[in-house]
């Protein structure tokens, strides 16, 4: 089966990328074609890259590192959660890219992001460019929340229809393109 990671790409404490993840987990399960799983950087733990040589080279000496490649590897796309800090993502989220090379390549990337009134698609327009140099796809679906605040109540997290009608166009997008990526993929590796 298709593994799809919704990767929460914040780290600080009352932060709103897990209830993103949280509330679009469900939303793609329910589309199918795939198998979707959260990571939180947060659990992940990662430290400030320190390894000694280029992650192109693929010579990983820390276990941190090589438990971190070993996740990546075990998936077939990417749904990545970012914010919108000062018109950029976060810091863990880059360090979390900038760890590893081969095994984001090849594999297909959609959006979810939130912040004030961009919604994080600065930080999304950021993120393009970072994935195209991993060699990842990045797919044109994302879904915003725009003062994501405002969505939030004593119940929990309420989006709108349109949110909720790009969510799902996502999920059916991402679990297209990972599954219909991986022969290629599998391809490219080969000849490498």
């Amino acid at each position: 089966m298709t593994k799809i990671a919704i990767i929460v790409g914040s780290t600080r404490p009352g932060r709103f990328a897990p209830k993103a993840a949280e509330w679009f987990k469900p939303i793609a399960d329910e589309i199918g074609g795939a198998e979707f799983s959260i990571i939180d950087l947060a659990d992940i733990n990662l430290p400030f890259l320190d390894e000694a040589k280029p992650p192109m080279m693929g010579d990983y000496q820390n276990e941190h590192t090589k438990a971190w490649a070993k996740t990546i590897a075990g998936f077939d796309g990417f749904v990545f959660v970012a914010q919108e800090y000062n018109h950029g993502y976060s810091a863990a989220l880059k360090n979390a890219l900038d760890f590893l090379y081969a095994e984001w390549n090849h594999k297909p990337v959609a959006f979810i992001s939130y912040g004030a009134g961009a919604g994080g698609s600065r930080a999304v327009e950021q993120l393009r460019e970072v994935v195209i140099n991993l060699r990842m796809i990045p797919l044109n679906d994302h879904v915003s929340f725009v003062n994501y605040w405002s969505q939030m109540s004593e119940a929990g997290f309420d989006a709108n229809d349109q949110q909720i009608a790009l969510a799902k166009d996502l999920a059916k997008s991402i679990a297209f393109w990972s599954e219909k990526l991986k022969p290629i993929r599998e391809e490219l590796q080969t000849k490498a």
